[in-house]
């Protein structure tokens, strides 16, 4: 009756029990998908996570939350490419940083024995200083690891070198790069990702 079961136990007794609620699964197609996805995403950004503090402040600030759920949500929403059960990320479409300072010109990454070479032309337009910090990024995928610089070589040098992270032979390894203002640490340019190799050493 409603929200109650009666029933009567061996003894004969008269018994008024709560109905046992019926355990929901939530495993329909789209929901299953959308787990993968975010785990995917979620594993990709975690070691970015102090990065994104530099990078998303401002954007995430504004929209009242925090730089990795705003990393979360831009990647989940453009990045992820693929059909169920094959899903990954297109790098390009990573939000590392977003923000109105400029960006550079015909910015590569070269990987040379154990390091790879950082080299943009400034285009000297926009908002920009050539102090501004520049932030190198080497990421392994296959293991996660992180090579970077904060502010090692700025926008006026032009260019830049960061040894690969830890890993092996044969190890994918993207390229980002963003600038922060040297002034105002709020400020800085929407990262660019400049290609992956293949770690040779």
């Amino acid at each position: 009756m409603g929200t109650v079961v009666g029933s009567t136990n061996k003894n004969g007794d008269d018994i008024i029990r709560a109905k046992s609620k019926r355990t929901r699964t939530s495993n329909t197609e789209a929901q299953v998908n959308q787990r993968t996805k975010f785990a995917m995403v979620t594993q990709f950004l975690q070691m970015l996570n102090f990065l994104l503090r530099i990078g998303l402040k401002s954007v995430a600030d504004f929209a009242g939350i925090s730089p990795y759920n705003y990393a979360c949500s831009a990647t989940l929403k453009n990045a992820v490419i693929g059909t169920a059960p094959d899903f990954e990320l297109n790098y390009n479409m990573v939000q590392i940083s977003e923000g109105n300072l400029a960006q550079v010109k015909s910015a590569t990454a070269v990987l040379v024995g154990d390091d790879v070479n950082f080299q943009w032309i400034d285009n000297e337009k926009g908002v920009r200083e050539a102090a501004d910090k520049a932030v190198l990024i080497v990421y392994n995928v296959a293991n996660f690891e992180l090579s970077y610089s904060i502010g090692e070589v700025t926008r006026g040098d032009l260019s830049g070198t960061l040894p690969i992270p830890n890993g092996e032979v044969g190890d994918k390894l993207l390229m980002f790069l963003f600038f922060q203002s040297a002034t105002n640490p709020t400020l800085v340019s929407s990262n660019q990702f400049l290609g992956s190799v293949t770690a040779t050493v």
